[in-house]
């Protein structure tokens, strides 16, 4: 359970949510450099994440039971137990199956963005607690 100050600073102004949104264009980015890396693999399945529908579940999904807090400092983590679905495709039976390289640096450079995007509201949010903290800049 969140202390009263880890509630009233993080969870209230959204930072619990852009950590999952972080999270998930990471575990995104390794399933997406995978392809890179296999694109000319024969047979090889490319895998994606949904990142919309996940984010949904992520955000929606309650703090997993088997962590717990020790001290009242302790913050709890969830990035432990996370999971997402990976949608893999099918090659066609008989067809020597690789993926366009154009296609998925193109899909990496669309979840560079969506990190960039998070960590930039990370930093805002931040910024705001050192405002509210200091009492001006």
């Amino acid at each position: 359970m969140p202390n009263p100050i880890q509630a009233a600073l993080f969870d209230k102004i959204g930072i619990p949510r852009l950590e999952r949104a972080l999270d998930l264009t990471a575990a995104r980015q390794r399933l997406l450099t995978e392809n890179v890396a296999n694109a000319e693999t024969p047979g090889y399945r490319r895998k994606d994440i949904d990142f919309a529908t996940e984010l949904k579940a992520v955000q929606d999904r309650a703090a997993p039971a088997g962590m717990r807090t020790t001290r009242p400092e302790h913050m709890t983590s969830h990035a432990a137990t996370r999971t997402y679905k990976v949608l893999t495709s099918e090659p066609t039976p008989g067809e020597n199956y690789t993926l366009s390289l154009d296609q998925e640096m193109a899909k990496v450079a669309e979840n560079q963005l969506e990190y960039a995007v998070a960590t930039r509201l990370v930093s805002k949010k931040f910024d705001g607690i050192q405002l509210a903290i200091r009492g001006r800049r």
